[in-house]
C-alpha cells in the first residue's frame, strides 16, 4: 500500500474541505490564450493554445508538423487561465501546468507532458492524473517547487494545514507533508516524503516557489 500517496491525498482533500471554493458568477467565454514551450526538447519553441469549449478547456499544439490536443475540465466560474510552462525533471522538455479550479485563496492544478506524439496528463504514484495546489490563505500553506536532484530535478509539493488559526498571525504553524517526486515518462514516483509538524511558514520544509520549475 502506498501510504505516502494516501497521506498526500488525505491532506489535500482535508485542505480542500477546509477552504471550500469561492462562489462567483460564471465567466463569459474567453478568447484563446497562447503559450510558448519546448515540448520535445529540441530547442525550438512550440505554440500551445488553450481555448474554452463549453465547460472544458481544449489544449492543443503542433510539434514537428504533428498536431495534438487534449480536453480537460474548466472552472467555468473563472474562465481560462494561462498555462504555466515548467520542466519538472530537468530533461529540457517542458511540462504544462494547467489550472483546474480556483478557490478563494487557492488554485488547483494538474500537469501535462508530451510523450513524442500526444499531450497527456502527468500521473501520480496511483496512476491517476496528479493534482496539486498553490495558496491556502490563512487555513493552509500549499505550493510546489523544483530542486536539483542527481543530474536533473525533483518536483516538490507541500500540502500543509494551519495548526490553529486563532493564534496571532506571527505565531502560525503548519503541519502536513513535503513530498519530492521524480518524473519519468509522464509518471511521478515518490523520491522522499517528509512530515511537517508545527513548523513556522519560513521553515525550509515549507519553502515553495513555482519559478523553481521554470
Amino acid at each position: 500500500m502506498n501510504r505516502t500517496g494516501i497521506v498526500r491525498t488525505a491532506t489535500v482533500a482535508g485542505v480542500t474541505a477546509a477552504l471550500g471554493l469561492a462562489a462567483a458568477a460564471p465567466a463569459l467565454a474567453a478568447p484563446p490564450v497562447t503559450t510558448a514551450a519546448d515540448l520535445n526538447g529540441d530547442g525550438e519553441l512550440e505554440t500551445v493554445t488553450v481555448r474554452q469549449t463549453g465547460d472544458d478547456q481544449l489544449i492543443s499544439a503542433t510539434v514537428d508538423g504533428t498536431s495534438t490536443s487534449i480536453r480537460l475540465p474548466l472552472d467555468s466560474q473563472f474562465g481560462l487561465e494561462a498555462l504555466r510552462v515548467a520542466d519538472l525533471n530537468g530533461d529540457g522538455r517542458a511540462e504544462l501546468i494547467v489550472t483546474r479550479s480556483v478557490g478563494a485563496n487557492t488554485t488547483f492544478f494538474s500537469a501535462l507532458h508530451f510523450d513524442g506524439r500526444t499531450l497527456s496528463p502527468v500521473v501520480g504514484p496511483d496512476d491517476q492524473p496528479f493534482s496539486f495546489a498553490e495558496g491556502g490563505g490563512v487555513a493552509a500553506h500549499l505550493g510546489y517547487t523544483c530542486n536539483p536532484f542527481e543530474r536533473g530535478r525533483a518536483f516538490a509539493v507541500v500540502a500543509s494545514e494551519n495548526d490553529d488559526v486563532s493564534r496571532p498571525t506571527g505565531q502560525f504553524t503548519y503541519s502536513g507533508t513535503r513530498t519530492a517526486y521524480t518524473l519519468r515518462d509522464g509518471a511521478l514516483s515518490v523520491q522522499e516524503s517528509t512530515p511537517i509538524t508545527a513548523r513556522p511558514v519560513n521553515d525550509p520544509l515549507l519553502a515553495v516557489d513555482a519559478a523553481g520549475c521554470a
